[in-house]
């Protein structure tokens, strides 16, 4: 799965929300909740916003991370299954998902 594949909704001013993917598998929508910190690592990897959030113009502020140009997002190789699979497990383990996203 690739960062395209997945779509980023922010919810609330706090920068919570919603990522929508379709299911490898059944081609169901799966839909998770995204803290803050589950943003950043999204907007991190390359995911970006719903279009319909950035143009209602009420996040501002994550609407221009979501467009940073592509010379301020991390080089590195594309966003694999793998790597989703490890983002997963990252998630599910405070400790280290604290380690991981950069303290603002």
């Amino acid at each position: 799965m690739t960062p395209e594949a997945i779509l980023l909704s922010i919810s609330d001013r706090a920068g919570e929300g919603l990522y929508r993917f379709s299911c490898p598998g059944c081609q169901g929508t799966v839909e998770k909740p995204a803290d803050r910190k589950v943003v950043a690592l999204l907007l991190s990897a390359g995911v970006e916003l719903d279009e319909h959030e950035a143009e209602q113009g009420s996040f501002e502020g994550i609407a221009a991370a979501a467009a940073a140009s592509p010379e301020q997002r991390p080089d590195g190789p594309p966003f694999t299954v793998d790597d989703l699979i490890a983002f997963h497990f990252l998630l599910k383990d405070d400790e280290k998902l604290s380690r991981a996203v950069p303290r603002a």
